[in-house]
């Protein structure tokens, strides 16, 4: 009886049969573990999330999630909002370093072998989307930081590296959509003007860089024009002073501040560096600084790399390169 009883029922319910309208609007309002687990269902379903995005995380005030990864162990993806944690597998990470995280997309890089350069590309880690650039002209890096000024897929991307080339020098590459060669911009900048950067973005056709002790560079591209600046507290500034407001908020110690530690069951002898993102929030822009937990117990038994991600899907036709 049962048997008849369920046939009927698949008979009646043919899932895979849905209007394809249906199952892309269905997909379209999905978070990224829905949308994974939506895709995975069957083919048609799957099929139609050709343009589902999980856009939805990228909603004002949702927070961002983290990746935690170690060259020696699988991923572990943690949602902060529900305090979850999921395993992933992601090989990508495996001997790269993290520039940037922007919009879902992370700008990674893999050293080169014997002196050559190395290897830099976009990375989606939930659709395994990825989009090589031009090779970097350094074969290693050290304290690098990047910014992008939009996605990839967008004909106006520009990449910004930034890294300090000596004690009296900054070296900025840059790379344009489409260009097949990074063009390096040397700035003179001794460091005590500024010290380790801990913020890179970008607004408005502008880079900025925001060091350890509230210092800031910025770089216009369409004029060449570098201009430093100190950053105060609003409470604390002098009246007399003229001021320009940063178009972003920052957020300083997030991991540290948020006990994240003890959420995650990290030990005391675990140190952790984490690369920051932006996210939206209603009435602008939150940008998360980059941060370096050191091991409070010794000896220190792993090193663990967190990235703060906004969890997207993102889906690039095969064809799809960065030469225009």
């Amino acid at each position: 009886m049962r048997e008849t009883i369920v046939a009927d029922l698949e008979r009646k319910t043919p899932w895979a049969d849905l209007p394809r309208e249906l199952l892309t609007s269905i997909a379209d309002r999905l978070g990224i573990i829905e949308l994974l687990s939506f895709r995975g269902t069957c083919k048609e379903w799957r099929s139609s999330t050709s343009s589902s995005s999980a856009q939805i995380e990228s909603s004002p005030n949702c927070r961002p999630w983290l990746i935690f990864h170690s060259d020696d162990s699988q991923s572990v993806l943690y949602n902060c909002s529900e305090k979850k944690n999921y395993s992933i597998d992601l090989p990508e990470l495996n001997g790269s370093t993290c520039l940037a995280s922007f919009q879902g997309w992370l700008l990674l890089f893999q050293e080169g072998s014997e002196g050559s350069e190395g290897s830099i590309f976009f990375f989606s880690p939930f659709s395994r989307a990825k989009i090589s650039l031009p090779n970097f002209p350094h074969a290693e890096i050290s304290d690098h930081i990047a910014a992008v000024s939009a996605p990839p897929t967008s004909e106006n991307c520009t990449v910004c590296v930034i890294n300090r080339g000596d004690k009296r020098n900054l070296e900025l590459n840059l790379l344009r959509r489409g260009s097949k060669n990074w063009s390096k911009i040397d700035y003179a900048c001794p460091r005590r003007r500024l010290d380790a950067i801990i913020v890179a973005t970008h607004h408005d056709g502008i880079f900025y860089f925001v060091d350890n002790n509230n210092r800031a560079l910025t770089y216009c591209v369409s004029n060449n024009e570098w201009v430093t600046y100190s950053i105060v507290d609003e409470k604390y500034r002098n009246e007399s002073t003229v001021v320009r407001y940063m178009p972003f908020y920052l957020c300083d110690g997030c991991f540290r501040c948020s006990k994240m530690r003890n959420w995650l069951k990290l030990g005391d002898d675990v140190s952790i560096s984490i690369r920051g993102t932006s996210v939206s929030i209603l009435g602008g822009e939150m940008v998360l600084h980059n941060e370096f937990i050191e091991a409070s117990k010794l000896p220190r038994s792993r090193h663990l790399q967190g990235i703060w991600i906004q969890p997207r899907f993102h889906q690039i036709p095969p064809n799809l390169s960065w030469f225009i």
